[in-house]
């Protein structure tokens, strides 16, 4: 089945255009100690500090809930605009490694498990074994989209009327004061009816929401080809229930993001306790013939 680009929502691109007019606002009087900015200039801030950054590293933490268990993964990794990622496995997996180069490759994935029987190998991102343990695939990777993922969360809460975000000290972390933005959603949603020949992620971009939040939330439904054609299919209408991030006061980069799914565990965490910005990769860092890597 050919998946279907997501449609262009002019709404989230008027309300990030918004975002970035208030860039700057206040901030002479932040910087020296000034009022707390608004949920709506953090995030302003966040997209501007990333608008001339064009590469960056570190290690990345990754906590999802698959199914019942919150599963941990630590890995370091690269990135560079257009969109190339490298990523190296810390725990667990050491020593695996996938690097994804978007127009290389048929934009497949290339990886490798770092263990015996070690083959590379070229996987279809949206395939079963790429989203293994994962509720994101590899293209939503990066800073800039976790940023813009942010926003949109909140715009939508805007929309609906139920926003209720507030932003304070969160005290230091990795070493650098940050701010807490904490916010609680409504665990409403609503039931949508299967097309005929669609698999879950189609029915995610035609409803606007997470592929993976859908079927986190509807046990029957084991994978996103489990679906059929009449199928009732519960869409919330939020991505969590509750969120809490942590960004940086310095430069406004998102240290550390936790949500919570609508039966209060934690659904997501994902933290960067090393970040560099701007290090001078080059296309050596994306060959998967370096000789620093083991493709």
């Amino acid at each position: 089945m050919t998946m279907n680009a997501p449609r262009p929502n002019l709404a989230a691109l008027f309300f990030l255009a918004a975002l970035g007019t208030q860039l700057g606002a206040h901030t002479a009087a932040q910087d020296s100690g000034g009022a707390t900015p608004s949920v709506t200039e953090v995030f302003a801030r966040s997209l501007g500090a990333m608008k001339p950054i064009d590469d960056y590293r570190g290690e990345f933490v990754k906590r999802e809930r698959i199914e019942d268990e919150l599963k941990t993964e630590k890995m370091s990794f690269k990135f560079a605009r257009p969109f190339k990622v490298y990523l190296k496995y810390i725990d667990p997996n050491p020593g695996q490694e996938v690097l994804y180069v978007r127009g290389t490759n048929k934009n497949r994935i290339k990886a490798h498990k770092g263990s015996f029987p070690d083959i590379t190998v070229n996987l279809s991102p949206y395939g079963r074994q790429a989203m293994k343990d994962s509720h994101q695939p590899i293209m939503t990777f990066g800073v800039e989209r976790q940023i813009r993922i942010m926003a949109n969360i909140h715009r939508k809460a805007v929309e609906s009327g139920v926003e209720t975000y507030t932003v304070s000290d969160g005290g230091v972390l990795f070493g650098e004061p940050v701010w807490k933005i904490e916010t609680r959603l409504p665990s409403s949603g609503r039931t949508v009816i299967a097309k005929d020949d669609e698999n879950l992620w189609e029915l995610a971009t035609r409803v606007g929401q997470d592929m993976y939040v859908i079927l986190h939330h509807n046990d029957d439904i084991d994978s996103p080809k489990d679906i059929d054609e009449g199928d009732p299919v519960f869409v919330p209408d939020h991505y969590a229930s509750r969120f809490e991030y942590l960004i940086g006061k310095k430069n406004y980069m998102p240290l550390k993001e936790t949500s919570w799914d609508h039966k209060g565990r934690i659904y997501e965490q994902y933290e960067y306790p090393k970040l560099d910005l701007s290090p001078g990769l080059t296309d050596k860092d994306f060959d998967p013939d370096n000789d620093e890597y083991d493709f």
